[in-house]
Order: C-alpha cells, then structure tokens, then sequence
C-alpha cells in the first residue's frame, strides 16, 4: 500500500471490513464463551462466587458442615492455650487487642484471629485444597485476649467486629449497668441479702467489662489481623499457584484459546479469500447465464469459480499457516494474561476480549521488532509497528462498540447490526489511520527522519565494513607490487607440485618456476655443496 501512488479506499475498506465481519464479529461468536473471570479459577474470584469450573464450585458446595469442635480441640490450639496459661501466670501474656499485659483476676480466651468459621467457608482455602483446621490452628493465628472481647467477636471478621459488633456490644453493657444502677437505686436503704449482693457484684462485672471492651486498641487489633491474614494467604497463594492444578488449568486454558484464536484467524482469512473470489466471479457468471442459459453452461462455469477459489486459498496457503501459528501465539499470551489479571481483580467479558484482540497485533509487534524479517530501516519498520498498533486500537474501540450495541440493539436481528456496524466502523478507523501514516507529509517527513537516523550498532557495522574494505584493498595492492602474484598462476603452480610423484619432479617443478620469474637464489638448485655452504654461512652469522 506504501509504494501505490493512489490509495485505493473501496478496496482497502472492502478487505478489511471484510475481514474484520468473519473474524472478530463473526467467528467470536462461534469459538470463544467470554465468561466474567476468565477460563481459569483463581482464589480471588472464588472469594467473589466466581468460579470458571464446575469441578471448583462442586468442591466448594461439597466442603462439609462447620465442625466447631474439630477446631477447638485440634493439638496446636491446647498447646497454645497451656503457653498463654504460662505466661498468664507469670504476668507476661500480652493481650494485642488491648495492646496491654493480662492482670491477674481478668478472665483469658484464645481466639483465632481469622475465626475458623470463617476459614472452613473460605472458598480459596477450599480452592487450594488446604486442611482448615491445620490452617486455622497455626502460631499466627492465635492471640489470647480478655474473655468477653472473645466473646463479643465470635465468628466475625475483624473489620465487622470494630465496625458493627463492638459498638453495639457497648451500647449494650452501658444499657445494662444503668440498669443495675437504677435496680440498686430503687432498692431499701437497709437492703441486704445474696440478691442485693449478686446485683452489685453484676454492676461491678459489667463495669470492669465495659472497660475491656472500650480500652480495645483499633490499630493494633487490625495489624494484628492484617499479619495474620497476610500469613494465611500467602500459604494458600503458594500452595494453589505452584500446584499442578493450577498449572494442568493455566496450560488447558491457554492451548485451548490458542487453538481457537489461530482457527479464527486462518479460517477467516480462507473465507475472505473465497468471498473475494466470489465477488469477482458471480457478476460474469450470471452474465453469461442471462444471455445464453444453458445447464451445462452452468455447471461448466461454476466449475472453474471453485477451481479458482481453490487456486486462491490454495496460494495462500503458506499465509494462512502462518495466521493461524501467530494467532496461536496471541490466543495462549492473552490467556495467560487474563489468568494472571484475574489473581489480583476480576476481569469482565469486555476485558477479556480487549486483552485477546491486544495481544493479535501485539504478536505481529514483537514479531517485527525482534526478527525484523524484511529488513526494513528503522523508519519504515517504526512506520509498520505504528500501523500494527492502530489496528489494534481500531479493533478494540471497535468491541466496544459492538458490546454496546449488543446491549442496546434488543430488536430482531439487533446481533447482526451490531456486528456490521463495529466491522465497518473498525474497518473505516483502520483504513483511515492506514493511510495516514502512509499519506499524511507530516508523516512521511517522520519516516524519513527515522531512516536517516542510525543507532551505535549500525555506525560500528558501517565502521567495520569501511576497515574491511580498506584492507582487502591495501592487501591486493600490496600483493601486486610486493609479491607480483596472480592467483590463477598459484592455483597452477600448487595443481603441479600435488601431481608431483617425488622429491625430483617437485624440485624440477619449483626450478622451472624460479626461471620463469627471474629469481636469484643465494645457492645453486640441485647442488648440495652450495646448499651446505650458504646454511653454514647463515648459521656463523646467528651465533655472531
């Protein structure tokens, strides 16, 4: 399209509105189920009632009743509660609640921070296959406080206890000891007896009670809780997402929407190159069938339309093997990222579809920035990468528009108007932004720019084959007026020594050579005294 020098737009929108109808808005709706969540379980969207496998949600809704003695009778929490018991005595248990040291007198109860009902209902606890009351009877789960704090807490989460719970429960007590009051107020001065003693005594507990449940430190209760839930999930997060589970579903997931990603893309390409076919086609045939119909006329004519549509595909072959291998690519790279986006928040069907739409031209991008197959200069190559990102952009603005207009088009054949009108919107962002780059001055001045420029690597190549070049030449120069060589005269003198059957043939060889070029030697050829003679002179020089 860059080297035209008319930009054809009713074909190019023809091509990719085409194309953009069968794939994205056409054979979306055959091969992919978009599902809030993603195709893999995590343990954040199962905290959230999300599940992508029926297997997950069965073994969530078959996880059994809440055992409470199972977890209160579990090894570690006795052990734990005779250590606190020790401590207790010795005036050195720490109650982090309250951010003091227990007194004497004052009534302890160990309690799971992350309560175990709240653990065994944990759907990622379930997720992960982890035991609960292992999980919930650990070290860092513990933390001994005063008894009716315990109490007031029960099975609540932290955050529901501060906000909800633990107001109510002092309003509670603050009711109930104005009312002792008012009961030992209206009482004779002379009163007496186990009654007017208990009533007092009651006053007296609530009181100390109140204290308890006022003097609770927030900050510290909610570190504390912060830590344990931090040590809680990490377990849970290393045991599910270095199990083979996770992975056997990551890999099944990513293979499958990369089959259906590639599929999509090749099958499209075949069926907007037998459309293309037809197109042109079709018109003639019926032509011909107006003019002079005749049956085997027809059949003869719809004949060679098959046979061409087939030579086409056929011809394209290569392309739509390679379509279908990059959009493999796409499909398990946007797989993968929709599964590792959905272990930190939940992604939408929208999402999903824009992150698998990115990644079909992202692929092209690495392709072309890391292989650069055609060799492109770095201007026509950033020229080709800001084509391939707005398509990209094109297609994504165009699901949204086709998820919109699903939602609102509710009258008959709404789907399929919705589905033209994002192709031919898609297909007249991509032409118009296509033609931009390739058109526009501003852009061209851009590219020319970038061609102009080369990096460090390119310099020190250019560098290195300017050096090469000057010493090929010093080199041949060099021979000629050193040496007056000539290459195919060595090739012959080299053929003649290896066909030499002895010593005298090639010493023959080597003296023929000698008077053809005029060498003097410093001893005579053949005459082993003269050879002895000058060795010997050489030899008095070397030893001075």
């Amino acid at each position: 399209m860059t080297n035209t020098q008319h930009f054809d737009w009713r074909n190019e929108l023809n091509k990719t509105v085409t194309h953009s109808l069968v794939t994205t808005f056409g054979l979306d709706f055959l091969l992919f189920e978009d599902k809030k969540g993603g195709d893999v379980d995590t343990i954040h969207n199962v905290r959230q009632g999300i599940w992508a496998t029926d297997e997950a949600r069965s073994a969530y809704e078959n996880r059994g009743d809440y055992n409470s003695h199972a977890y209160h009778s579990h090894e570690n929490y006795i052990n734990k509660g005779r250590e606190d018991k020790q401590k207790y005595q010795s005036g050195k248990l720490h109650d982090a609640y309250r951010n003091t040291t227990m007194k004497h007198g004052e009534k302890r109860h160990l309690d799971h921070i992350i309560s175990a009902k709240e653990i065994h209902d944990d759907a990622g606890r379930v997720l992960a296959g982890l035991d609960g009351s292992e999980l919930a009877n650990q070290n860092s789960n513990f933390q001994s406080t005063y008894d009716k704090i315990n109490i007031a807490k029960k099975q609540h989460s932290t955050e529901k206890f501060l906000n909800e719970v633990l107001p109510k429960s002092i309003n509670n007590y603050e009711a109930k000891i104005k009312n002792y009051e008012q009961q030992l107020a209206e009482l004779p001065k002379d009163a007496h007896g186990q009654d007017v003693l208990d009533l007092k005594q009651n006053l007296r507990q609530a009181k100390e009670d109140l204290e308890a449940l006022q003097n609770i430190d927030k900050e510290a209760m909610i570190e504390t809780d912060k830590k344990a839930r931090g040590e809680y999930n990490h377990e849970i997060g290393m045991a599910y997402y270095t199990s083979s589970k996770f992975f056997k579903n990551t890999a099944k997931a990513a293979a499958s929407q990369g089959f259906r990603m590639g599929a999509r893309q090749a099958i499209g390409l075949a069926l907007a190159e037998i459309w293309f076919e037809l197109k042109e086609a079709l018109p003639n045939l019926l032509r011909k069938c107006q003019i002079n119909f005749s049956l085997e006329m027809f059949w003869g004519e719809l004949k060679n339309t098959l046979n061409n549509i087939f030579e086409r595909v056929k011809l394209r072959f290569k392309d739509v093997l390679n379509t279908f291998k990059d959009s493999f690519i796409a499909g398990v790279l946007s797989s993968i990222t929709n599964t590792i986006l959905n272990i930190f928040l939940t992604s939408t069907k929208l999402m999903g579809k824009l992150i698998r739409e990115s990644w079909s031209n992202l692929v092209q991008v690495i392709k072309l920035l890391v292989l650069n197959p055609q060799k492109l200069a770095f201007g026509d190559l950033m020229r080709e990468i800001t084509r391939l990102i707005f398509a990209s952009v094109s297609t994504i603005l165009g699901v949204m528009l086709h998820q919109h207009l699903a939602t609102v088009l509710t009258t008959p054949f709404g789907t399929e108007i919705a589905a033209f009108v994002s192709a031919l919107f898609t297909g007249l962002l991509m032409v118009g932004t296509a033609y931009f780059i390739d058109y526009s001055p501003l852009m061209k001045k851009v590219w020319e720019f970038l061609n102009s420029l080369k990096n460090k690597y390119d310099v020190f190549l250019d560098h290195i084959k300017e050096i090469n070049a000057e010493l090929n030449a010093y080199v041949t120069n060099l021979a000629k007026i050193e040496f007056n060589l000539n290459p195919q005269e060595l090739r012959d003198l080299s053929n003649a020594l290896s066909h030499a059957s002895n010593e005298i043939q090639k010493g023959q060889v080597l003296q023929a050579e000698i008077d053809r070029r005029g060498i003097e030697l410093p001893y005579e050829m053949g005459n082993s005294a003269s050879t002895m003679s000058w060795l010997q002179s050489k030899a008095k020089k070397l030893h001075g």
